[in-house]
């Protein structure tokens, strides 16, 4: 026994090099897939199949201009739902549409 605390669950990140993002958006069109799919991840919408289902986007791709001239570019970045434990946007929201499923911790928009 060492005396330190145990270890927090392990908890996955995400990293994107923005430096060769092309803005594709195949991120956000294989998340979508992947979380609606059925295959192996949880479901975005408690009846993804059913009449007039829309799901969740989780990953976002927001394109800017920088810079001026020849020192000009275009950035894409991805903005990825992170399911967070404890997440701001279910606290802001307002109406009260965004909240975190009990049961699985997904982060859902109603």
């Amino acid at each position: 026994m060492t005396g330190l605390p145990p270890p927090p669950p392990k908890r996955l990140g995400l990293v994107i090099d923005l430096d060769i993002c092309v803005g594709c958006h195949a991120c956000a069109v294989n998340c979508k897939e992947w979380n609606t799919g059925g295959a192996m991840a949880p479901l975005t919408d408690r009846n993804p199949y059913g009449a007039g289902a829309t799901g969740v986007w989780f990953n976002r791709i927001h394109s800017f201009e920088t810079g001026e001239a020849e020192h000009g570019r275009t950035v894409h970045f991805p903005k990825s739902c992170l399911h967070c434990a404890e997440p701001a946007c279910v606290t802001v929201c307002p109406t009260g549409a965004s909240y975190k499923r009990a049961e699985d911790g997904i982060v859902l928009v109603d």
